[in-house]
């Protein structure tokens, strides 16, 4: 095998390893995301990390093993990959992580109205209160014009300096304006790494196979 060869080959297996430790970070996103982000859409990223996952395994061992079928078969998934990869860029699901977010706003508030208390976990981990603001207590019945303490600093609502007064879904939305953006990167990022693998394992799997059809002569 030519020095050029070799550091194809050595590229292509580190390259994998790099893609299999991504494969098993997707997976675990995908699961601590259940119950944050809709179910499909979770489900759905732990079965593409379960993929990349498997394309390394290929990936890694046809690049050690000189296995031009392993090689052929890892090209074949690869390009699988990248057209699962335009399928979701083109469906443009970027906010749906703000949006799904929001929804739970409005669905936890709804729960407020009968559950005191169904809206202290959003308003501790966003700094808001209420759906628009801390207004929105004052027209239910049963508060008295107060606030649940998870609308204030420290749990402290003596001081009405304390009192958050932003409303919890514009809070959110603020929260994951950047969403779009860093999704758009993550897409054109993974595809990038995608086709940068996929040309390493074409050029091993054409060499493997013209000497391996050397041999057979």
């Amino acid at each position: 095998m030519g020095c050029a060869m070799g550091t194809v080959k050595y590229s292509l297996f580190l390259f994998n390893a790099l893609w299999g430790i991504l494969g098993i970070v997707v997976i675990v996103f995908g699961g601590l995301g259940l119950g944050a982000m809709p179910e499909n859409y979770a489900i759905g990223i732990m079965i593409l990390g379960g993929f990349i996952l498997l394309i390394s395994i290929f990936g890694c061992f046809g690049a050690i093993r000189e296995s031009y079928r392993m090689l052929w078969t890892y090209v074949t998934l690869l390009l699988v990959l990248i057209v699962l990869i335009v399928v979701f860029m083109l469906f443009n699901t970027r906010d749906t992580f703000k949006h799904y977010a929001m929804q739970m706003v409005e669905d936890q508030w709804q729960q407020e109205l009968i559950k005191p208390g169904s809206m202290d976990h959003i308003q501790k981990t966003y700094t808001c209160c209420g759906r628009y603001g801390a207004d929105d207590y004052f027209s239910i019945a049963h508060r008295n014009d107060t606030v649940p303490l998870s609308c204030c600093r420290g749990n402290h609502c003596v001081n009405p300096l304390h009192v958050y007064n932003e409303g919890c879904l514009s809070s959110v939305e603020k929260a994951f304006a950047d969403e779009a953006t860093t999704t758009q990167y993550c897409e054109w990022g993974l595809l990038a790494f995608d086709l940068i693998i996929l040309a390493l394992a074409f050029i091993l799997a054409i060499h493997y196979s013209n000497r391996r059809r050397r041999y057979n002569y």
